[in-house]
């Protein structure tokens, strides 16, 4: 009899092992639907948040708010579609254009050029810097893009474009 107690005991507090974890995997996994949905559907604080896990609401996870689908108007002719695109892509083109070279520099090459670390050239160095321009910004950016040395390619900058890798030069040059 003691064994059958033990054993019911045992399996009452699995089962309620079981339960919380199935709760905490629900609870964690709409959470994450909150957390990737698209922007237009992202509740900003001091916003409501219809369509949201997260407000409390009772909305299913994943579903669009209520209020950007009711106030979203519909174009009239194709035209006013392409005015849309046009201006959201001259938005994006004015946020890429705004390449912060000071902040790049830091983030990626910082390590090696600030310390000088395996020969690199530090900003502010204008010896060194007469050396390497002395081959031509086009060697120099021809390294910087393929690597040289101990410098690998890109300077660790793989989200950096060319022009972007030019402007992080310039920016140590200017230095």
């Amino acid at each position: 009899m003691k064994l059958t107690r033990s054993i019911r005991k045992l399996l009452a507090l699995t089962g309620l092992a079981v339960l919380g974890s199935l709760i905490q995997s629900a609870a964690m996994a709409q959470s994450t639907a909150d957390n990737i949905r698209p922007v237009g559907q992202v509740c900003m604080a001091g916003q409501p948040c219809e369509g949201s896990t997260a407000g409390g609401g009772s909305a299913v996870a994943g579903s669009a708010p209520a209020a950007s689908v009711a106030a979203a108007p519909e174009p009239a002719a194709p035209a006013a579609a392409e005015e849309t695109v046009v201006e959201e892509t001259t938005e994006v083109a004015a946020a890429e254009s705004a390449f912060d070279a000071a902040g790049a520099y830091q983030m990626s090459c910082f390590a090696c050029h600030g310390t000088g670390a395996a020969g690199a050239p530090q900003p502010g160095d204008a010896e060194v810097w007469e050396e390497r321009m002395a081959k031509g910004m086009e060697a120099v950016m021809a390294n910087v893009i393929n690597g040289v040395n101990a410098m690998p390619a890109r300077g660790i900058c793989m989200t950096c474009s060319d022009d972007d890798l030019q402007a992080i030069v310039d920016y140590m040059l200017a230095q």
